[in-house]
C-alpha cells in the first residue's frame, strides 16, 4: 500500500495546531514532571488580549525525596486570560506496592509569556480502599512552572 503525502499532511496538521503542556512542580517533599496532550486547545481574542483554553490528558511522575517514585495519570483543564493562569485537574497516582490515590488539583498563577506560566498548585489525593493502617490521604502545595509548546 502506498501512502499519499497529502493524506499524511492532512492527518498531522490538526495535531500540530494544538499545543502540549509540560509542567515541572516542586513540592516540599517531592519533585513532579507532567506531560499533557490536548483533547482540545484553542485561542480566543478578547478586547486585544488572547485567552487560551486547554483541555487534555497526560502522564506524570512524582519523585519523593526519600527515593520512591509514583506514576500519575492526569485529566487537566487550563485557561490563560489576561496574564492570569488557572487550572483544574483530576489525578490518579499509583505509588509502588499499593493502591491508587485519587483526587483534584487546583492551580492559580501568572502567565509571564504566552507559552509560560508560574503558578501555585494545591492537590488533595485520597486512597479510598486502603486496608489497615496505610496512608489514606496526601495533601500538598507546590510551585509549578508550565510550558506550552
Amino acid at each position: 500500500m502506498r501512502l499519499n503525502p497529502a493524506f499524511l499532511l492532512a492527518a498531522v496538521l490538526p495535531l500540530a495546531a494544538q499545543s502540549s503542556l509540560l509542567s515541572v512542580i516542586q513540592q516540599p517533599k517531592a519533585v513532579l514532571a507532567e506531560f499533557t496532550t490536548p483533547i482540545t486547545d484553542f485561542r480566543v481574542k478578547d478586547h486585544g488580549d488572547f485567552a487560551h483554553f486547554h483541555l487534555g490528558v497526560g502522564l506524570g511522575v512524582r519523585h519523593w525525596s526519600d527515593g520512591d517514585n509514583g506514576l500519575r495519570f492526569i485529566a487537566d483543564a487550563n485557561a490563560t486570560v489576561a496574564k492570569v493562569f488557572a487550572g483544574f485537574g483530576a489525578i490518579v497516582e499509583v505509588p509502588p506496592g499499593g493502591g491508587a490515590f485519587i483526587g483534584p488539583r487546583l492551580r492559580v498563577g501568572w502567565a509571564f509569556h504566552p507559552s509560560w506560566a508560574l503558578s501555585l498548585e494545591g492537590e488533595h489525593l485520597e486512597r479510598p480502599f486502603a486496608p489497615g493502617l496505610q496512608v489514606r490521604r496526601r495533601s500538598s502545595l507546590g510551585l509549578a512552572l508550565t510550558a506550552r509548546f
